[in-house]
């Protein structure tokens, strides 16, 4: 009889400990999110997306850093961009992240005299970070970045 209670003791104990277990936070590859972005949000001009190791050199990045990247860019017209970055861990996210603070910094410092009209745009860009992808869009509703990032099966 020992022995039964012990054993739905410990099955007990198994369920009652499985709801602590950390369940896998489910990632996205950068090209579907940034495709899905630049559907879904409004730019003052048509985008192209370009290769990951372009975004890795337009935002100053060792590419070891991340597992994948994706960027749309203008022709330079407006400030529009959409950047995102799968990183390989969270420090090198952080370091994504501030090479994305400088990117934007270069901009709001090209367009201020350039493109005045951009800069608010600039300021108003919606910067993601969330597990270890990093997420950077400057376009005409960044409010609705959100809204689109979690329509994301």
């Amino acid at each position: 009889m020992k022995k039964i209670t012990a054993f739905f003791v410990a099955i007990s104990m198994i369920f009652a400990f499985s709801g602590c277990i950390k369940q896998e936070t489910k990632t996205y590859d950068a090209d579907i999110i940034a495709d899905t972005l630049y559907a879904g949000l409004t730019f003052g001009e048509s985008l192209e997306k370009s290769t990951a190791e372009a975004a890795y050199s337009i935002y100053g990045l060792d590419p070891s850093l991340c597992t994948a990247a994706a960027i749309y860019v203008g022709s330079g017209a407006t400030a529009d961009e959409v950047a995102v970055f799968n990183c390989t861990d969270s420090i090198a996210a952080e370091t994504v992240m501030q090479a994305i603070n400088s990117r934007k910094e270069y901009l709001k410092e090209g367009y201020s005299d350039y493109g005045p009209d951009q800069v608010p745009k600039i300021e108003a860009a919606a910067i993601i970070s969330s597990v270890n992808t990093v997420i950077m869009c400057i376009c005409e509703n960044p409010e609705s970045v959100n809204d689109i990032l979690e329509s994301i099966d």
